[in-house]
Formats: C-alpha cells, sequence, structure tokens
C-alpha cells in the first residue's frame, strides 16, 4: 500500500471522482473506505490517502491529485475572482440557501446556472453575497437578474410544509444537513437536466461536505467545489440573492396571514395551534413552548 497527502481541493476531487465506487464503513480516524473490484482506497481525517497500487487506481489518482499543487489566490475576494479557474467552464452552476438558522419563516434553496457572459452581466449589475445588501437592494437586483434570463431552480419549504420534511429524514435517523444536502442536490440536479455537456463546474457553499457526496448523484466527470464563503463566486451570489428575496417575499406572507410582525412578536405571543405553519417546530426555543 501506498499514500499520498491530499489537499482541500484534491479532497473535493477525490469524494467527486469516487462516490459511484462502493464504500465501506469507515474506522476509526478514517473518512472514507472503498473497496471495489481492485481499488482500495482510505482517506483519513488527517487528509492522508493511503491505495493499492494498480492500474486502475492509478487511473483514478491521475484525476485526482494535482501534480503542479495551483493553489487558489487566497486574496481575492470580489465574486468573480475564481480559486479554481471557473472561467474555463463554459458554464458554472451555484447554489445558496436562506432561513436555515431561523426559527421563524421558510427555508429557500437555490440553484443558479449560468455562462461565463452572463457571469460577466451578474458582476456588472454589482451582485454579490445577499448578506453585504439592504432589503432594497436584493429587490432591485432580483429584477435586473430575472430580466437576464438566468436559469434557475427554487425550492422553497413554508414552514408546515418544512416540518414535514424534517420529520420525515429524522424518521430515518437523519438530520438537518441530510435535509440540506437532499434540497440542494435537487436543484442542482434539475439544472444539469437542462444542459448537454459535462463541461460545468458545480459551487456550493459548504455545510457538510459528506452528506452533499451522498445526495448529489452525478456523473464523475463533472467537477464540485464546496467551499466556505462560496457567495466569493458569482453563481453562488447570485443564488443567495434569489433565495432571500423570495424567503423575504414569503415572510410577509406569513405575517399577513397570521398577523405576526417577527421582528416585535414573542414565540409566547403566538397561538400554538398555528405555530407549525409559521416556525420550524424543531429549534429548541419552539419545542420549550410545545412542551
Amino acid at each position: 500500500m501506498k499514500s499520498v497527502k491530499l489537499d482541500d481541493f484534491e479532497v473535493e476531487r477525490f469524494m467527486n471522482i469516487t462516490r459511484n465506487l462502493h464504500h465501506e464503513k469507515p474506522h476509526q480516524y478514517e473518512c472514507v473506505r472503498i473497496k471495489d473490484n481492485g481499488i482500495v482506497f482510505i482517506l483519513y481525517n488527517s487528509k492522508k490517502l493511503v491505495y493499492n497500487e494498480n492500474p486502475q487506481t492509478v487511473d483514478l489518482l491521475s484525476l485526482i491529485v494535482n501534480k503542479k499543487r495551483t493553489l487558489c489566490n487566497k486574496k481575492q475576494k470580489t465574486p468573480n475572482n475564481s480559486a479554481c479557474n471557473i472561467q474555463s467552464y463554459t458554464y458554472t452552476i451555484g447554489s445558496d440557501e436562506t432561513g436555515k438558522g431561523e426559527w421563524f419563516g421558510p427555508l429557500v434553496v437555490c440553484a443558479v446556472c449560468t455562462s461565463q457572459s452572463e457571469n460577466h452581466k451578474l458582476q456588472q449589475l454589482g451582485v454579490k453575497d445577499s448578506k453585504k445588501l439592504s432589503s432594497n437592494q436584493i429587490i432591485d437586483l432580483y429584477h435586473k437578474i430575472e430580466k437576464l434570463g438566468i436559469k434557475h431552480e427554487i425550492i422553497a419549504l413554508k414552514p408546515f410544509s418544512y416540518n414535514k420534511l424534517y420529520a420525515k429524514f429524522k424518521k430515518d435517523k437523519k438530520n438537518l444537513n441530510h435535509m440540506l444536502a437532499y434540497l440542494h442536490s435537487k436543484c442542482i440536479t434539475n439544472l444539469l437536466k437542462q444542459l448537454n455537456t459535462h463541461d460545468v463546474v458545480i459551487i456550493i457553499d459548504k455545510f457538510d461536505s459528506k452528506k452533499m457526496n451522498e445526495y448529489l448523484k452525478i456523473d464523475p466527470e463533472i467537477k464540485v467545489i464546496q467551499e466556505s464563503n462560496g457567495e466569493r463566486y458569482t453563481p453562488v451570489a447570485t443564488s443567495s440573492i434569489i433565495a432571500k428575496y423570495h424567503y423575504e417575499k414569503i415572510l410577509k406572507e406569513i405575517e399577513k396571514r397570521y398577523n405576526i410582525n417577527t421582528k416585535k412578536t414573542k414565540i409566547e405571543d403566538i397561538d400554538k395551534n398555528i405555530l407549525d405553519k409559521v416556525a420550524k417546530t424543531h429549534f429548541k426555543n419552539v419545542q420549550k413552548y410545545l412542551k
């Protein structure tokens, strides 16, 4: 058996390329254990990759290990800066979500598909992470993005639907990150079906790489990048704006329908009979109130 130390991008590439091979339960200190028709890979938490040397494994390693060790330019921060040279791909797909950490209101997941020319137009519009934009700026940018006709997929779960889906995952002994991975994967897969090419890179704002790799079943030739602060990439930033727009829109609809002001109303002032229609009921403060 031989070994090689991977960097972060090689780990992501390894996860992507080997996702369709047979995985065994990892042992202690292991992240991934693969045994598939003579191919053996063991990836440790330290990013050390142990493998058996044979023609099949060597071929896979040539796709995984970047011999030149090209590093990302960490100094670049604007959305169009591409640490992994996304400009070399015909299309980019970026996904993001909003509402995950809010006990009140919906969860919205969005993925967009852009060409390089569309990325340039979005950059000219001033697209950036929605967290750095005001509500009015988000509304204005959303309508400008809409006029460009950017391909996108949205899954907007109002609290009642969110709670039902969360309960289903919990019943299967799975958690919120499993559910998020499922929703991101569904949006991304729907976009991929519209493309007749593998010349596409997928960028996901990182929350749980292992679970995303479990749910995102795509052709291993397609590059997948999972990074924290993914909004610095134009497609992910665009997704964050679209998701935030729909989140705010649904939030206002809920407030109007149930006569609740999310900025002023306390959870104790909400009728328990409607709580599952306005709130994510697995949150601790909601659970405490329901007891």
